[in-house]
């Protein structure tokens, strides 16, 4: 499996968990991203607003700002940025609350690797 993708993409990963955030980042820039972390919603927010993402990845289980709340903030201001969902409640999430959010797609926790990959090659290759 090729791991680098064709372009490189600057992405915003949102999580308040500092070790997913950390692997994450590993993972994108192992495959030659620009990666900006946030661990909350609302920081996350602070960075949107100043520009320059081409797409989102956000944990759903967040004080304060869940991502719920990130995803509609975002799809309301820049509704052409991708945002991926990572969640721990993948399966028991409801398929009207996903389409309403406008979230792109979601992705389980625990992840692996080639699922975060495949994900941005699949934006990639559909833009």
């Amino acid at each position: 499996m090729e791991n680098r993708v064709q372009q490189s993409f600057t992405i915003l990963v949102i999580d308040d968990d500092e070790r997913v955030r950390n692997l994450l980042r590993d993972i994108l820039l192992f495959a030659g991203h620009r990666v900006i972390e946030a661990s909350d919603g609302i920081s996350g927010i602070q960075c949107l607003e100043k520009g320059g993402f081409d797409m989102v990845l956000t944990d759903l289980g967040m004080p304060v700002m869940n991502g719920w709340e990130v995803v509609k903030w975002i799809k309301s201001k820049t509704p052409h940025i991708p945002v991926g969902l990572i969640t721990g409640w993948g399966t028991d999430l409801e398929e009207e609350k996903i389409k309403e959010s406008g979230v792109d797609w979601i992705i389980g926790k625990p992840f692996q690797v080639h699922e975060i990959l495949e994900a941005i090659n699949h934006f990639n290759s559909s833009h």
